[in-house]
């Protein structure tokens, strides 16, 4: 449904030219979310401006449903009005001087050739049922709030039945209680609708409730794309590993390579063995998830390894403990523990440490 290739937009600053996307390429298919993921300034809203025609790409080639909407080589550009998209923007752009159906049925009285007045009425109302507006079709915008209005303007967005929905950090303006509860029927909304989206966030909680496919920026570029699942448990590079969630990234040394594939890998205050293709003598980071590290105030059985060390820190976060635990040899591990466990500031614990949980880059 969607294919960008070769993607560049670069801006004029004061210290010159600055490349806000620098080749980006990914392929989105038919009724999939898909969503850039980054921090700011990493060129994701700059990548959906270009794909809904907000922007002028400087090279590349956008697709849409087979329709080539982009393409500098070849001169063309597709105004965004003539595009199949739908979008909702971070701060909604609701009319405030029209009711909840009239800003829904903006989009189709203002179409070229517009619909019967019928038709209108049938598809606002047909899209308000989907998200749950129906009731409060006659309700002024200006007493909406921002959990109505995000459905509002998702409901604006499909009543025209684009080919693609874009979003751009629609849910970012809502205080935390209600985005978690707005994710969740975001992501049943776009599923029931069908259509095929791309989302645009810096929140991976977001991306990984939304998406059947993710792409993490950094700089302009992606740097891995795959299914949350995949990107999560093995990241590409550090950078993406400690974007995706809390992240223990660790200097160490190989030390010496056993049978297995395993080697021995020295980190400050303890020896870790962990899969990696790394020669002895190489100097290696090495990522564990704290929630991969068996916090025990007894030494574990069996574990394959284990590190000895004192609670520094200690938060209770209701369905969990997070603690950093002190190593002898001063280095510091973030870890999660069962909320019944008895942990507190300068409790003597072990650490057990799957090796098929950990993942170790190679220093290039």
């Amino acid at each position: 449904m969607l294919k960008v290739t070769g993607l560049v937009k670069s801006f004029a600053t004061a210290e010159g030219e600055a490349r806000a996307v620098d080749g980006v390429e990914f392929t989105v298919a038919e009724g999939k979310c898909y969503a850039l993921l980054g921090p700011s300034g990493c060129g994701k809203t700059t990548t959906l401006r270009c794909v809904a025609g907000l922007e002028h790409a400087d090279r590349g080639r956008i697709e849409i449903g087979g329709q080539v909407v982009s393409d500098s080589a070849a001169g063309i550009f597709v105004p965004v009005h003539r595009r199949p998209i739908g979008m909702v923007f971070q701060s909604y752009a609701i009319w405030p001087h029209l009711d909840v159906f009239e800003n829904v049925a903006y989009p189709l009285r203002v179409a070229r050739p517009r619909p019967p007045r019928a038709e209108i009425e049938t598809r606002v109302m047909e899209v308000l049922s989907i998200v749950g507006m129906a009731a409060m079709m006659r309700r002024p915008a200006t007493r909406l709030s921002g959990g109505q209005q995000q459905r509002v303007a998702l409901a604006r967005a499909i009543v025209r039945r684009p080919a693609l929905l874009l979003l751009d950090e629609p849910l970012s303006n809502l205080d935390a209680r209600l985005r978690d509860a707005m994710r969740n029927e975001l992501s049943e909304m776009i599923a029931r609708i069908g259509i095929t989206a791309l989302y645009v966030t810096h929140d991976q909680a977001e991306a990984f409730a939304l998406a059947d496919r993710i792409a993490v920026m950094d700089r302009g570029r992606v740097v891995q794309e795959g299914e949350p699942r995949a990107l999560y448990a093995k990241p590409a590079t550090p950078f993406v590993a400690s974007f995706l969630g809390a992240a223990n990234i660790l200097a160490g040394r190989v030390e010496a390579r056993r049978d297995g594939g395993r080697a021995s890998i020295a980190i400050d205050g303890g020896c870790l063995l962990v899969e990696t293709e790394a020669p002895p003598g190489e100097n290696v980071e090495l990522v564990l998830r704290p929630e991969d590290v068996a916090v025990s105030t007894a030494p574990p059985p069996g574990a394959a390894n284990m590190l000895e060390g004192r609670i520094a820190t200690v938060s209770f976060q209701g369905g969990r403990i997070e603690c950093a635990v002190e190593l002898k040899g001063g280095l510091r591990l973030r870890a999660v523990a069962h909320p019944s466990a008895a942990l507190e500031q300068g409790t003597a614990v072990w650490l057990g440490v799957d090796p098929n949980r950990c993942t170790v880059f190679r220093k290039r």
